[in-house]
Order: C-alpha cells, then structure tokens, then sequence
C-alpha cells in the first residue's frame, strides 16, 4: 500500500494555522456564547426569612373606648387597665384599647361607648352600631374588671378560632394547645364545623347566581335589586381582604337528576334528604366551574314545574341546603297566577319574578354565604362586628399560607440547583416579605397601622407569593435534568470534538519536539 506523500513545511504550517484557529474560534466565540445563552440566573433570595418561623403569631382586637362624660385622662387611664385585665394567660391572646371622645368609624375597631347608668351593663346598640357599656356613677374603678370580662366572653369564639387556626397549621406552641383544650367543647366542635363546610381564605372569590327552571318561565329575575339588598353589602364590608367578583344567569328547561324522586304529601310534594346529594344535575346544567386564582362559589335558585309546586324539603323550614366547599341550593315556590283565557281557573307560573318573590331564595343566599366563606357564627355579635372578626380571621390566614408558600420557595431553590430564579421572582418575594411586616405590626400593636391597611397587606403578600412560587418560568427546569443535557450535547460534540482534540494534541507534540531541538 503506497504511502501519502511527505507533508510539505507550508502544508504543515497551514494545518497548523486551521488547527489553532478553530480553538481560537472555540475559545474566544463559542465558549462564551454557550455559556451566556445556556446559563441559568439565580436571584440571590433570602432564605433565612423566607425559612423563618412564625410560632409566636398572634393578633390583638383593636378596642375603641370612647365617653362623654369621662375626663381623657382618666379614660387613657381606663383603657391600659382594661387592655392588661383583658390580655389571656400567657399573652395568647389581648386586645388594643384605644381611647377617644367620639371614635372614628374606621369599620376596623369595635367601639364601647363608656356612660353612667344604674349598674354595670352592656350591650349592642343597633340604631348606633356600637356597644353601650353602663357603670354607677360613683364606682368608675370597677370598669376595668367589668369590661375586661366582658371582652373575653364577648370574643371568645374568636380566640378559640385563632387558636385552632394557629394549631391546625402546625404551630405546636404548648400555650396554643392547652388553650384549644381549656375551650368548651361545642365552641370546637362548631370552629371544625365551620372549617370543614367554608372555603380556605383566599384573595379572589367568584360568585355565580343561577336560576334554573325545570320549564319555560319563570325566564326572567330581578337579581341585581336582590344582589344589591342581600349581597353587596357583605362584599362591601369584605373589600379589605377579598376581591370578590358576581355573576349571574338563567338557564330554562332544566330538570334535576333522574333518580331524584319527589314523594307527594298533604301539603305538596316532598324530596328526601337522600335526594339532595344527587339533586344538582352537573351533566345538564350549566354551572361556572372553579377558574382563575379564587373558587367559584354556586348559589342555584330552583323553580320545579308546575306539578310539583309545592315542592318541599323534608325537615327543612328553609327549603335550602348547603353543599360544603362548594354553593348553596334553594328550592323555590313563586307565588302562581291566573293563566289567561282560561274558563277552569287554571294557574301557571309567574314569567318573571320580582325582588319580593325573591326574598326567601336571597336570605338562604345570604346565611349560606356567610357559611361557605367561615364567617363566624357567634350569637353574641351582631353581623357587622362577625364581619370584622372574619377580617381578621383571614388576615392571618393569608399570613400564614404566605409564610408556607415562601418557606416552600426557600426550601425548593436550595433543593433544585438548576432552576432559574428570575428578577421579578426575587422582586414578588421581597415585597411579599414587606407586606407581611407591615401586617405583623396588627399583632402586637394594632394602633401601629390602621387594620383596613394591615388586612390589604396580608391579601397582596399572599397574591405575590402565589406569583412567585408558581412562575411558570421555573417550572419547565424541573423536569429537566443533567442526564438530558448529556443525551443533547454528545451526539452534538462528539463527531466535532474528537478531530479537534486529536489534531490539538498533534499539535501539542510536534510544538514540544520544535522547542527540544
């Protein structure tokens, strides 16, 4: 076999100049350029806060004490002995007494007008809003025993709500636990209740209100008056902490499930409590399904056909029931009209029912939200001041999933070296850890920060902690590990690399022999 003619001096020095040129090439162009467009930006996030523990959380009741009569230093006087009288043991509980001559109608504090009277009272005035609190005249030191007592009982299902919700979180303080088992038992029992049925705290809430009708009328409602009387005014006072959006509809022709059975009886027709579970007809009926970043929450008014009006609920005054995590349903009875040109008297059902016809369907609405939401059901509140325990309730609620879904973050960047953490990440974390500061400040001192500003905080740190925790460009890297990108860059480098390397250390040698002669 003949053998290549001898290299030439100017051959090899060519090869040599293509050699080093495509390492030149590699080292000064490509390598660079591999490495900016194929490295991976990790923010720098701070973990020692995002990891940071929160057993000590703990809120105190903004209390405005306000008189007329009372000098204000005396009443200051009143106020921080009320507030040391009134704390739990251990400080697990305490409350924020501020005094004024009229107090600010904030929506945020609940106010006790301090008046002299025949003996100690108090109780909820609902032409003011406020509490009235009497005292004799002649033995204002008493106040504080009184009213500090009065204080406890008045919110004790609150505290008792805190307690669970601190616990249930894994908060395993042992004053938090023994104060859960110092509670009466029906108050935990009903603080579980409520916890099972409502929904988890959350920023946005979807409202949908239906009207299903199993024939052609009634095809019209008066909802907006209805929502706007029943509804809006909850929202309203809700503003602070959710962001809750309605809508409504009116589907015709839509009859309950098929195996639902309705039983005739003296005064009409009667479902069972085993038909409720099936009542909801899901494959038919057009009902809004959980989307965006809030649950959707159902409300369904029934109108049955004309046959079965009446139709009724067994053991059930009502005539509504309530599907936990998920809506209300009303079956409702319009009032019936005279069909036209009818010579029998016959009666049809109303084409379009009003705000009046209504009302039965929208106070079962209005109860069954207040439900599904967790508001508490304390009989020693009225409706306003349950409001704003539930406020607060789920201010420190968001607090804490804000806190969990940080620590998460934390947790699965020291975990997964190779997922990105963009700039804005590190931006929604930062601010989500402002805003819980701010929020915190509510648990020591609510004076420090009106609560209508403490609660918005708590709903935006919770917001931009959902942001950061799901961004979608760090989820893609997780499914991507080192072992594919050895399966991509092998096939490449392999055919390209292995002449390069051999040619370099050719080069390598023969530069070696030249520099040895």
């Amino acid at each position: 076999m003949a053998l290549p003619p001898p290299e030439t001096p100017k051959e090899a020095s060519q090869r040599s100049r293509v050699i080093w040129s495509f390492w030149v090439v590699i080292l000064c162009l490509g390598l660079p350029t591999w490495y900016s467009t194929t490295s991976i930006y990790r923010a720098a996030l701070p973990t020692d806060v995002m990891l940071a523990g929160h057993d000590d959380l703990w809120y105190s009741i903004p209390i405005c004490l306000q008189s007329s009569t009372v000098s204000p230093k005396e009443l200051a006087s009143l106020g921080g002995k009320i507030q040391e009288a009134a704390a739990g043991p251990q400080g697990l509980f305490k409350f924020s007494v501020a005094t004024e001559k009229r107090c600010p109608q904030d929506q945020s504090s609940t106010v006790i007008s301090l008046e002299p009277g025949d003996g100690h009272k108090s109780a909820y005035s609902a032409q003011t809003g406020f509490f009235d609190a009497r005292y004799p005249k002649a033995d204002l030191a008493s106040v504080p025993i009184h009213l500090s007592m009065f204080l406890q009982s008045l919110f004790q299902e609150e505290h008792a709500a805190i307690a669970y919700l601190l616990y249930t979180n894994g908060k395993n303080n042992d004053g938090i636990q023994e104060f859960v088992q110092s509670m009466p038992q029906d108050i935990v029992a009903e603080i579980q209740k409520s916890a099972n049925r409502a929904f988890k705290p959350s920023s946005n809430y979807h409202l949908t209100f239906s009207l299903f009708t199993a024939g052609p009328a009634p095809s019209s409602w008066d909802a907006r008056d209805s929502l706007n009387a029943y509804i809006q005014p909850i929202l309203h006072a809700l503003s602070t902490t959710s962001n809750i959006s309605i809508a409504s509809q009116v589907q015709l022709y839509s009859s309950f499930s098929s195996s639902v059975q309705p039983q005739h009886s003296e005064v009409g027709w009667k479902l069972k409590k085993e038909d409720l579970t099936s009542f909801v007809n899901t494959a038919e009926w057009p009902l809004s399904p959980s989307i965006g970043t809030g649950p959707t929450v159902n409300f369904i008014a029934y109108v049955p056909a004309r046959k079965y009006i009446p139709l009724l609920l067994e053991d059930s005054p009502s005539n509504a029931w309530l599907v936990p995590q998920w809506g209300g349903i009303t079956i409702l009875n319009p009032p019936l009209i005279d069909q036209e040109d009818s010579e029998l008297g016959l009666k049809r059902l109303p084409p379009h029912l009003d705000e009046q016809s209504l009302i039965p369907a929208f106070e079962n609405f209005q109860t069954q939200l207040l439900q599904l939401l967790g508001v508490p059901q304390s009989s020693k509140l009225p409706l306003q001041e349950r409001l704003k325990s539930f406020q607060r309730l789920s201010g420190l609620s968001l607090y804490i999933r804000t806190s969990s879904n940080l620590g998460s973050l934390a947790r699965l960047a020291q975990h997964l070296s190779s997922i990105p953490i963009p700039r804005h990440v590190l931006r929604y974390v930062e601010h989500a850890i402002d805003r819980l500061g701010i929020f915190r400040q509510c648990f020591s001192n609510s004076s420090a920060e009106s609560w209508s500003t403490c609660l918005l905080s708590a709903r935006e740190a919770f917001v931009d902690s959902e942001k950061a925790f799901f961004d979608k460009s760090m989820v893609g890297q997780v499914y991507f590990p080192d072992e594919h990108k050895v399966a991509v860059y092998l096939p490449l480098l392999g055919p390209i690399g292995v002449p390069l390397v051999v040619g370099l250390i050719r080069e390598l040698k023969s530069l070696a022999r030249s520099m040895k002669k």
